[in-house]
């Protein structure tokens, strides 16, 4: 049996010292080795709360200043775009210059090539604002009569390429054309089995049905004609065997200065002949005939129609009559000839040559290697699925209540939106707006880069200001808690004494 042991009143005391000494040297040592007095609730409720307190205060700043470093690169990301963007128009807008220069002192001898092949009828459009009518210069013998300009044909305000012997005629799209008289060297001594028709056009818009050469009527006809985006030629006859109606054709763009031309070598049942286009010296299409254009009594016209034409869709019956005026042009045009012989590629390609349009053509090229270059920068430029020069947006907040912010507006610097997805060189006015929309791009760059600049700042500045905040708020909380490491070494000395 298990007696009950009493103990004394000085063996008590004695057990409690022991007691409190262990739980001394044990709460010295835990404060030692986690360098806090305060390790619990219970240690002290209101610093420990509060040290709580502003540590996720800080902690959720820490979140802000991760925030703000991104902001920081994408906005880095973003002028380093715009800084290779300016480097590009730069050297894009010395280019332009140069272009300028160079074309500036180029001559042409086109109406040299042309009236060394003796045409039977070269209209230059030189004098449309001078008088009534459109002088021929053909020279082979007898000639064409001089072509009448109809319905308020006026002058161009500037040439169509730079060595241009004048500015050429310009028709509006309603009824206005250039009308070439009826001739036997054309219209009445046929058959023909040779012709050669060109002509340098700009058209204002290439939308619609629009006549630049027609000559002939409702059976037997030759045009160059604008359908819709495409460039025609075409012929139709029922004479030695007919031909046609043919459907050569090829893209172009408004704005832009072509030299067009076709040609007709005529065949028979025994002998295959050709009819060709060439654009800019090139052939763009050829199909073979077996006959010769017949006699077409109806008066011709250069960028409309006067009394008759035959288009490609007419089938092939007779065309329906079309009234003098119709399928207007609209644009410039110069530099028509007609020759009752059939010039070769390499007159063709002569006479394009001839022109500044390869030099421009050239230039435009150049030009458009350092353009297609923006556009790869502006895809690259994003940095975590955020592309200011895109015209996307960014926003940076600078406290946990979101009451402090900064947002950053994206521009879009595509070639549409920096207005150089067209730049050419042909005339003097594409040229000069060419300079003028490099030159506005590159402010346009350099205030978006000075802006970006100024927001990079702000940014900056807050996260210096944050850094200090989340300092102060966890110094804050450790003086609260944070154990006095000499203090405590001295107790726990003591509770081991």
């Amino acid at each position: 049996m298990v007696r009950d042991v009493v103990i004394g009143a000085a063996v008590k005391s004695t057990l409690t010292s022991i007691k409190m000494a262990r739980e001394n040297v044990d709460k010295a040592s835990e404060r030692l080795a986690t360098g806090l007095r305060v390790n619990r609730a219970t240690d002290n409720p209101q610093n420990f709360f509060q040290s709580y307190k502003l540590n996720a205060t800080a902690n959720n700043f820490t979140n802000l200043l991760d925030k703000m470093n991104l902001g920081v690169r994408t906005i880095q990301q973003a002028i380093s775009g715009v800084e290779t963007i300016e480097n590009i128009l730069n050297l894009a807008e010395l280019k332009a210059l140069e272009a300028k220069e160079a074309l500036e002192k180029t001559g042409s001898n086109l109406s040299n090539l042309i009236l060394d092949n003796q045409p039977i009828g070269y209209f230059q459009l030189y004098d449309s604002d001078e008088s009534p009518t459109a002088q021929n210069l053909g020279n082979a013998g007898a000639v064409l009569a001089d072509g009448i300009y109809t319905n308020g044909v006026t002058q161009g305000n500037e040439i169509l390429f730079y060595g241009a012997g004048g500015k050429p005629a310009k028709l509006d799209g309603t009824n206005q054309f250039i009308e070439v008289p009826v001739d036997p060297l054309i219209n009445l001594g046929g058959p023909f089995d040779e012709r050669t028709v060109e002509l340098i056009f700009n058209a204002e818009t290439v939308a619609g049905r629009q006549v630049l050469w027609e000559e002939g009527g409702s059976t037997n006809s030759m045009n160059i004609y604008i359908d819709n985006g495409r460039l025609y030629v075409n012929g139709r006859t029922t004479s030695g065997g007919g031909y046609g109606p043919l459907d050569i054709s090829t893209p172009i763009q408004a704005g832009k200065s072509y030299h067009v031309a076709f040609t007709q070598q005529g065949g028979s049942p025994t002998v295959d002949g050709r009819f060709t286009g060439y654009l800019n010296g090139v052939a763009f299409g050829s199909e073979v005939i077996n006959g010769t254009i017949g006699n077409h009594p109806n008066r011709n016209a250069i960028g409309g129609i006067a009394q008759n034409v035959y288009f490609h869709d007419d089938g092939p019956g007779n065309a329906p009559a079309r009234g003098d005026g119709t399928f207007a042009f609209n644009g410039q045009i110069s530099d028509v000839a007609v020759y009752n012989d059939v010039l070769t590629q390499e007159d063709m390609r002569a006479r394009y040559e001839a022109t500044s349009l390869p030099l421009a053509e050239s230039f435009r090229k150049d030009m458009q290697v350092f353009l297609e270059q923006i556009q790869g920068i502006v895809d690259d430029t994003s940095y975590r699925g955020i592309n200011l020069l895109d015209k996307e947006e960014l926003l940076v907040n600078f406290n946990d209540q979101n009451t402090s912010k900064l947002r950053v507006k994206g521009e879009a610097f595509s070639l549409e939106d920096l207005n150089l997805e067209n730049i050419d060189f042909q005339k003097p006015s594409q040229v000069r707006d060419a300079i003028i929309n490099i030159r506005k791009a590159l402010n346009k760059v350099r205030d978006f880069g000075t802006g970006l600049s100024v927001d990079l700042n702000i940014i900056q500045t807050r996260q210096d200001f944050t850094r200090n905040f989340i300092n102060n708020y966890k110094s804050g909380a450790e003086d609260l808690v944070i154990a006095d490491q000499n203090a405590e070494g001295a107790k726990l000395l003591s509770a081991q004494t």
